[in-house]
């Protein structure tokens, strides 16, 4: 994906919100186009979430017991294994910057925020359903938090 692709979503957002509403438009740009390619980051990111030790790794993490061959070793195995889903994550941030920019430049940031107010809040489930499963629950739970992370990317 390049900036011609995120001029044609913008371009075509902003004709559907012509003729359909904003909220119609910015549904399509926002909750459609940006949320795939934010998922896609997502997906990027989990691959790569244990390569890096965390500041809080205690001191009997092998990476501090090996000492520096052990840590070039990783260093050169990361880069082997690793380089294609680095430069993915790489893409997708940029990629996101760019069209957030671009979402701001084609829609007002008051259209923007309305759109986030009201179509982005959960919507209760029947009276007559049986009860949570835990997989829904951690799947909508996963989902709130991507919504909260994407309406900080634009507010």
């Amino acid at each position: 994906m390049d900036n011609e692709q995120i001029k044609e979503f913008c371009e075509k957002a902003f004709k559907v919100s012509e003729t359909k509403g904003i909220q119609s438009g910015l549904s399509y740009l926002i909750g459609e186009k940006f949320s795939n390619n934010f998922l896609q980051l997502k997906k990027a990111r989990k691959k790569l979430q244990f390569l890096y030790q965390t500041e809080g790794t205690p001191e009997s993490h092998p990476l501090n017991k090996g000492g520096r061959t052990l840590k070039m070793s990783y260093a050169m195995a990361i880069q082997e294994h690793y380089s294609i889903p680095l430069e993915q994550v790489k893409h997708y941030e940029l990629f996101l910057k760019e069209f957030v920019v671009a979402i701001k430049d084609t829609f007002s940031e008051e259209d923007i925020q309305s759109y986030f107010e009201s179509s982005l809040q959960l919507i209760p489930q029947d009276e007559g359903s049986s009860g949570l499963v835990f997989s829904d629950v951690l799947q909508e739970a996963e989902e709130i938090l991507a919504t909260e992370e994407i309406k900080r990317m634009f507010l």
